[in-house]
């Protein structure tokens, strides 16, 4: 028993180019530094002096910022490269960092944080076009739950950290968070010296015409799954509300649901990915996005610790099947030389659910507590079922990205020799 999860641990890892492992050591240090989102909110009201209205605004503004510099930055890497469009946001987002501790007016504040965003959020096309010029087609999925996963521990040592440096002095968050941001500049630079990657093309007349904004398939997959991610990031705002009035958790209980969600992630979720690589994709996708809503819709039938992490598990199941998964479709549909464009719109699609998600959420809130969760059980069907209405010939193509060496059995000695190739 101990043999067969060490190979399928082991087959979910390898086969996985250097060059990506050293993407996800960058993301590792530039999210374990990622903390001042989380408590901006109190930053600007204890240290600044802001009511509560007007810091939630700024986090309007931080959204506005993400979805600007997700286009920009897929915009950006067809041009010059995504390492260097990685490489000279994270650069630019230094003294952002450091600056955000001078201001106390308003307006300052407002553009110093759109600016941040904007540099920080076009990380995220930059890097998903490494990750799909680096790996073949079969292996994006895993190449994708690797970057997560990355990510996730992270955040997990960021929050952490962050609760820590806010209780001695706020302004430690941005000398801290600069300090990562610079050090994951200083790994991209290190390892891949401000070049581009032997895969990327300069644009070209038959690359020029391919656009986003033409493949109506793609433009119905990213709209499905911005409906689901609005209901996902119900995180950052009704939930917690929620487990505390509804369920009366308290804090350190509410943080170790998200301690359940990382802990999961993180030991599973590479080895489900491998599994399922099997499965159609787009319908595994659907799926996904309806256990993660499923997750949510649950709230309402318990009221116990015991029946939140049964949701959080159900919801954490979603999310391993869907964002990794997701990323990969996108990804492989991209024509080549266009890959910066689409994971663009990816990354847009994204910061636009983080911008209405909650908004929208706690609007409905406020009228009734449980209605935000039933409405994300209808949504989630209505995701579901959508992916399965997409066109068939989109269907077949999900299918045969996975090749034949792909759904053949994995043994350790077949990953290294591909590995070697």
């Amino acid at each position: 028993m101990i043999n067969i999860v060490y190979r399928r641990y082991r087959a979910a890892f390898e086969g996985l180019p250097f060059e990506l492992w050293i993407m996800a050591l960058m993301m590792l240090v530039n999210r374990a530094g990622a903390m001042v989102l989380a408590y901006l909110t109190l930053y600007l009201t204890s240290t600044v002096g802001m009511t509560e209205v007007s810091a939630g605004r700024m986090i309007s503004v931080f959204g506005a910022g993400s979805i600007v510099g997700s286009y920009l930055g897929g915009r950006l890497v067809d041009w010059i490269g995504a390492i260097r469009v990685q490489t000279l946001c994270l650069l630019a987002a230094v003294p952002g960092y450091l600056m955000m501790m001078l201001w106390v007016d308003t307006w300052a504040i407002t553009v110093n944080l759109f600016l941040l965003s904007l540099a920080t959020e076009a990380v995220r096309p930059a890097n998903a076009t490494v990750v799909t010029k680096l790996t073949k087609p079969e292996d994006r999925a895993r190449a994708f739950a690797l970057q997560r996963l990355a990510a996730n521990l992270g955040f997990a040592v960021g929050g952490a950290v962050g609760g820590v440096l806010a209780e001695i002095d706020f302004r430690l968050l941005f000398i801290v968070d600069a300090g990562t941001t610079f050090a994951a500049a200083c790994i991209l630079i290190a390892y891949f010296q401000f070049r581009r990657l032997p895969g990327e093309v300069k644009r070209s007349e038959n690359t020029a015409t391919a656009t986003p904004m033409t493949d109506f398939v793609f433009l119905a997959f990213l709209a499905l799954f911005v409906l689901a991610t609005m209901v996902f990031f119900q995180f950052l705002s009704t939930y917690t509300l929620y487990l505390e009035n509804q369920y009366g958790l308290s804090r350190p209980q509410i943080g170790a649901l998200f301690a359940v969600n990382t802990l999961v992630i993180v030991a599973l979720e590479m080895v489900l990915i491998d599994y399922v690589k099997r499965w159609p994709l787009l319908w595994t996708v659907g799926w996904g996005c309806f256990f993660s809503c499923l997750g949510f819709g649950l709230l309402p039938f318990g009221s116990t610790f015991s029946f939140a992490v049964l949701a959080m598990l159900v919801m954490t199941l979603g999310e391993m099947l869907s964002m990794p998964l997701a990323a990969g479709y996108v990804a492989n549909r991209a024509p080549v030389g266009c890959e910066g464009r689409y994971m663009g719109w990816w990354a847009m699609g994204i910061a636009l659910a983080f911008v209405f998600g909650p908004i929208i959420g706690t609007t409905v809130y406020q009228s009734n507590p449980d209605m935000v969760w039933y409405i994300s059980i209808v949504v989630g069907f209505v995701v579901l079922v959508g992916y399965y209405l997409l066109p068939r010939s989109a269907l077949e193509e999900d299918q045969s990205l996975v090749t034949e060496e792909a759904l053949a059995p994995t043994e350790p000695a077949d990953l290294v020799a591909e590995s070697a190739s």
